[in-house]
């Protein structure tokens, strides 16, 4: 069956792009080769570029779709019960694992309680298990010490269960779905709670029903609680994506991972079919309008082969890269690398363009970390860049053509 939208793609953009599509209507296949980057993120929002923008950045194209576009997620985030707090002028700091703090533009509400100016005015306790890899409550503390706040951290004793090893924070998660689980906790936590105020936890408190969770604990508790985001694989980021896929499904989009675009057919200056790789044969793909959301180099949707240069994974666009391999990093290490700044140049309407500026073909849209001319995780704009791009795209004249 022809799709009206077909989307390469299951990070963020990818996703976005398809329920806006989905949401008007529309018919929409989604094609990944995998789960995506969301699970390896923070679950919070980086929405805008970290340093001054230039006339080829891409801000400069979809700054006017960044409100409408945060607007849309806060919107959304509510219906599906976990909800964000955003703020597009000035950042949220929030605690890392080891106590560093890093800034971003939206949180979840199971993190906000950990905020700089939030925490700072309340005893901290920070909590977490020793079969949990990565994630330890003393280092957190005692940084968070160093630093003025009142803190101090505790190993809980993990409540039976039928989990005997592997306690990943993915498996927590789910045992934290569990009452029983959750009220073995409660009674532990109520122990050692001494006079703290807030309580920090890994971000493992549910996939699911999180919002719901957190209220249980804080009631039965007497206190607030707060998340904080783990290494990857981090559950917040892997709720994002479930929300997401959940929605799109919901909207009766299609989505068929492991089936990675590995090549287009392009008629007259249109795509006409993609092929994706299958155990016997290549599957051919058609649709109206195609929107490539494959990512940059970190997303797999960029690739270097040596000894050439980058070639583009799904299509084989054209990339807008340095001439030379010797011009992609900079002697100093901090610097801006130009390799990073790689990708697909597009027109005004998101439209991948030839050496003289031509839309190769215009019925594709290029949204997210694949666009050229920024370094999205240098710049903390991934978030940013995938849903403002997605909005963008999506209120295009191109596709209403």
């Amino acid at each position: 069956m022809q799709a009206d939208v077909l989307v390469i793609g299951a990070g963020l953009a990818g996703l976005w792009s398809a329920i806006l599509h989905a949401q008007a209507g529309r018919k929409v296949t989604l094609l990944a080769k995998g789960q995506g980057t969301l699970p390896w993120s923070s679950g919070c929002l980086d929405l805008v570029p970290q340093q001054p923008t230039n006339p080829d950045h891409p801000y400069s194209k979809l700054q006017t779709a960044l409100e409408p576009a945060t607007h849309a997620w806060l919107k959304f985030s509510q219906q599906q019960d976990y909800r964000f707090v955003a703020n597009l002028k000035q950042h949220y700091w929030l605690p890392t694992a080891i106590g560093t703090w890093r800034p971003t533009n939206a949180v979840p509400l199971t993190m906000l309680n950990a905020e700089r100016s939030i925490i700072s005015s309340y005893r901290v306790l920070v909590l977490g298990f020793r079969e949990l890899r990565d994630f330890f409550p003393p280092l957190l503390s005692a940084r968070l010490t160093q630093q003025g706040l009142a803190a101090r951290g505790c190993y809980l004793t993990m409540p039976p269960s039928q989990r005997s090893r592997d306690f990943n924070s993915a498996n927590l998660a789910r045992l934290c779905e569990h009452a029983s689980f959750r009220q073995a906790l409660i009674k532990q936590i109520d122990q050692i709670r001494g006079d703290a105020q807030l309580l920090l936890f890994p971000a493992v408190l549910g996939i699911s029903h999180t919002t719901s969770i957190i209220n249980e604990l804080q009631t039965a508790l007497g206190c607030l609680v707060a998340e904080v985001p783990t290494l990857p694989t981090n559950v917040a980021g892997l709720r994002l994506q479930r929300m997401l896929m959940t929605e799109l499904e919901r909207l009766n989009g299609r989505i068929q991972l492991n089936a990675e675009v590995i090549r287009g057919e392009f008629v007259d200056r249109r795509l006409v079919a993609v092929y994706s790789a299958a155990a016997a044969r290549e599957q051919r793909h058609t649709a109206d309008h195609y929107i490539l959301a494959t990512g940059g180099i970190g997303g797999g949707g960029l690739r270097a082969d040596y000894p050439n240069g980058l070639r583009e994974t799904a299509l084989n666009l054209p990339v807008q890269q340095p001439n030379q391999r010797d011009q992609w990093f900079e002697a100093n290490v901090h610097a801006q690398h130009q390799l990073f700044t790689s990708g697909i140049a597009v027109n005004q309407q998101l439209q991948p363009i030839d050496a003289e500026q031509q839309p190769i073909a215009e019925n594709v849209q290029v949204v997210g970390a694949a666009l050229a001319g920024c370094d999205p995780i240098r710049e903390r704009w991934v978030e940013g860049l995938a849903l403002a791009s997605a909005t963008f795209g999506f209120e295009s004249r191109a596709f209403r053509g």
